[in-house]
């Protein structure tokens, strides 16, 4: 059992989860956070809170000592940065460090920003001299929310060859990372996390529009549609989800989830027991 695990990107959509499930667990959690009234409204009095930019490396060592596990779960454009403070300040003290990468990575994807963050952030790890294990998850549930507009309407991005996505609920996420916290057999590991269903993201957009917003018309959109809408009409947004999905076409899913499965139990929600569960509305990232 660790004394305290700092958690940087708690309140992200695979953040929360394994925070909630470390608590569960048993151990103290601090968040290193740029919101404390909010977090402390998410989490109430069950973490500690240090308020601070994990880009910041003074804010990083304010909030590291006395925690000897930290947990990276970012976005590409803070996650590289985060991690190099994370192991400058940990000087080869740290016991575990964990950090959330992706499934679709290798050598020829490197082309694809988010995958060269990705591998650069990984090598890093890697390179640290400290005792790590990786994760990398697939496409969760929670990022369907994404899609649904005011409740009316739903926009999926379909590319010319969508791979089939075995998605996983964030609590199953959550339940696995927090359970390889309590022992060593995830060190030095990449562990692939892989839900029950492989579904298409335009079919599963279709099942989740149906079961929870039968009133909501769906638009499926080629990528090349997409990236025109998104210039015309000047949105970051659809221009990162277009240029993802079309990443996506040609890199799918990489990895064999079984090691992941044998040490902390295999994600077993699927899709539409997911449908009929109570719901984070906020929608999150695509990892």
């Amino acid at each position: 059992m660790f004394d305290r695990i700092l958690v940087i990107g708690a309140t992200g959509l695979l953040g929360m989860p394994v925070v909630e499930s470390l608590i569960q667990s048993g151990h103290r959690v601090r968040i290193l956070t740029r919101s404390p009234a909010r977090s402390a409204a998410l989490f109430g009095g069950t973490v500690e809170i240090a308020e601070g930019s994990a880009t910041e490396i003074d804010d990083v060592r304010a909030a590291m000592p006395g925690c000897d596990a930290v947990h990276i779960n970012l976005t590409p454009a803070t996650e590289y940065t985060a991690t190099s403070h994370v192991i400058e300040v940990a000087d080869g003290q740290l016991e575990r460090l964990g950090y959330v990468s992706a499934t679709t990575l290798s050598e020829e994807n490197r082309w694809f920003y988010r995958a060269d963050v990705k591998m650069r952030t990984e090598q890093l790890v890697r390179d640290s001299g400290l005792p790590y294990a990786i994760f990398c998850p697939t496409w969760v549930m929670e990022t369907l929310q994404n899609f649904i507009r005011g409740g009316k309407w739903a926009l999926s991005v379909d590319g010319k060859n969508p791979p089939q996505l075995h998605w996983f609920a964030a609590t199953d996420f959550g339940r696995m990372v927090a359970a390889s916290y309590e022992d060593d057999r995830a060190l030095g590991k990449r562990l692939y996390v892989y839900g029950p269903d492989g579904v298409t993201i335009g079919d599963a957009m279709d099942r989740f529009a149906a079961a929870c917003y039968p009133d909501a018309r769906v638009i499926h959109l080629k990528v090349w549609q997409a990236r025109l809408l998104a210039k015309l009409i000047r949105n970051t947004e659809l221009a990162e989800v277009a240029e993802l999905i079309g990443y996506l076409d040609t890199a799918g899913e990489f990895g064999e989830p079984a090691l992941a499965n044998e040490l902390y139990g295999a994600p077993s929600i699927t899709l539409d027991e997911w449908f009929g569960m109570e719901r984070d509305e906020r929608g999150g990232v695509a990892h």
